[in-house]
């Protein structure tokens, strides 16, 4: 039995377990005593020769809230224990339920940040928790992507959809690749062979990036600056640039960024590669 039930089961015990005839009947003794003490003394005040009518009228006004303070009291005293039990296992329900509907709540919040923060857009191509895609539809409750990859080196559209709780949006950081929605910087790194020339890999990979993206870099600097002046951003350049470092594994590094348009980012990756591979020599291993 799940917590949900069993403060459900509780609950109902609850309500049947209750001995409601004393209660009851002290209740009607209490209303009809009230109710006459009031007669009587709105009667008595009535007939009382009070030296104005309003001094009257103000004398059975307050007669009549003391009699409703006193009724309200004394039920309140006699359904006192009743009221406790039933606040009780209200609350243990209440608790049971907010468990049992965390993620949903969790995921309503999340639609409500995504509405009015609005990180993103119909249309953006964005990764949260390892999740990449193309939003296509969102809601209070959760956000539709088609999805990029699935490897993370891809970016072209699998043709499968990724349906994503909103709660994610909580607790984790929201990457929109779509920022100026007409062109990106793409990264591409290369791992340097043994014995091989990393120079060689660098004019290689400048080469292959300047060719594919000759016709692009004038209209993305052209949207970089408008961007930057839009949003006061200082944002870097976007011609073709080679950076090298060492990875975890003290392997060399070789990292190629170059801009694309955001509808054709999967082609001018592919033709960069290709034009890699075919340049790029393999190095005997030295067998020891």
């Amino acid at each position: 039995m799940t917590f949900l039930q069993k403060s459900l089961v509780d609950f109902v015990q609850t309500l049947e377990s209750w001995n409601i005839t004393k209660q009851t009947v002290s209740s009607l003794v209490l209303l009809l005593a009230v109710f006459i003490f009031r007669w009587i003394v709105i009667i008595t005040i009535r007939n009382w020769k009070a030296p104005s009518g309003d001094e009257k009228r103000r004398w059975i006004l307050h007669i009549k809230n003391i009699s409703f303070f006193i009724l309200a009291a004394g039920l309140f005293g006699i359904w006192a224990t009743e009221l406790r039990a039933f606040a009780i296992s209200l609350v243990a329900v209440a608790a049971a339920l907010a468990i049992a509907t965390k993620e949903m709540i969790q995921s309503f919040l999340g639609g409500i940040y995504i509405s009015s923060a609005r990180p993103f857009h119909l249309g953006d191509r964005i990764e949260v928790n390892g999740f990449r895609g193309e939003v296509i539809d969102h809601d209070l409750l959760s956000t539709t992507l088609l999805e990029i990859g699935p490897d993370k080196e891809m970016h072209s559209l699998s043709g499968r959809q990724l349906i994503i709780p909103n709660s994610l949006f909580l607790s984790h950081p929201v990457h929109n690749q779509s920022l100026q929605q007409e062109y990106v910087l793409q990264t591409l790194r290369f791992v340097v062979w043994p014995g091989e020339d990393w120079t060689q890999l660098e004019r290689c990979l400048l080469q292959a990036a300047e060719k594919e993206c000759r016709s692009y870099i004038e209209p993305a600097a052209h949207a970089m600056r408008r961007l930057a002046q839009r949003e006061g951003l200082d944002l870097p350049k976007v011609d073709p640039r080679v950076t090298v470092h060492y990875d975890d594994d003290g392997r060399l590094i070789v990292s190629l960024r170059f801009p694309a348009p955001m509808g054709s980012v999967s082609r001018v990756n592919q033709a960069i590669l290709r034009s890699v591979a075919t340049e790029r020599k393999m190095v005997p291993q030295v067998q020891a």
